[in-house]
């Protein structure tokens, strides 16, 4: 049996923009899945929920994730909220697990922040979020090309992929994490990235390009 795998979109996203990167992972052999879920109405604790709803009508042995940007912190939520969820690996793709500074800067602006307020809290913020405590397998895919939403808002103030710097994707509890010249939502669009998704659920790591 093939593999199963459950893409989760980031913040303004849906399952649309996760299509490239099914389809390259089915071309290496896995079963994919999308889940829909509304970033701005929703706060990542209750999306969590969503995806747990999602996750019990597969019914599946076995599962493994891989979130896009605010998908990896609705993916802590969903661990620390459910321990019923079926065995499988973690891949995030410059998801900002400590935090966001572009979140916190653009939050301010008038005709951003009806947008980001349910994704702050125990979330972009950086703020009180759930503690790791999957016991499984959990990479993280990083892009350093500053091509992004930080360019609006006068630049990062570190390395990153535009969006999100490196250092916010950094968790100590991760088993293997991988920098790629990639913007943020390139990470998307890329075949380097899907190789390394792919070496990940495989094989725990990221093997040397």
């Amino acid at each position: 049996m093939k593999p199963n795998v459950l893409l989760i979109h980031g913040i303004l996203m849906n399952p649309l923009e996760m299509r490239f990167l099914g389809r390259q992972l089915e071309k290496s052999g896995f079963n994919i899945h999308y889940v829909y879920y509304q970033s701005v109405l929703k706060t990542p604790a209750e999306n969590a929920r969503i995806i747990h709803n999602k996750i019990k009508e597969l019914q599946l042995p076995d599962l493994h994730i891989v979130a896009h940007s605010l998908g990896g912190i609705i993916v802590m939520h969903l661990f620390d909220q459910f321990n019923d969820l079926p065995k499988g690996k973690i891949v995030m793709l410059g998801s900002p697990v400590n935090g966001s500074w572009i979140a916190k800067k653009i939050h301010k602006w008038p005709v951003v922040s009806p947008i980001l307020t349910r994704s702050m809290p125990n979330a972009l913020s950086g703020e009180d979020l759930p503690k790791w405590n999957a016991k499984r397998d959990w990479g993280m895919i990083s892009g350093t090309r500053n091509q992004g939403l930080g360019v609006i808002a006068g630049g990062l103030p570190d390395e990153g992929d535009g969006t999100v710097l490196l250092k916010e994707t950094l968790h100590s509890e991760q088993s293997d994490h991988v920098t790629v010249n990639i913007s943020h939502t390139g990470l998307l669009f890329s075949k380097e990235v899907s190789k390394l998704t792919s070496q990940f659920l495989n094989t725990g790591k990221f093997q040397l390009r």
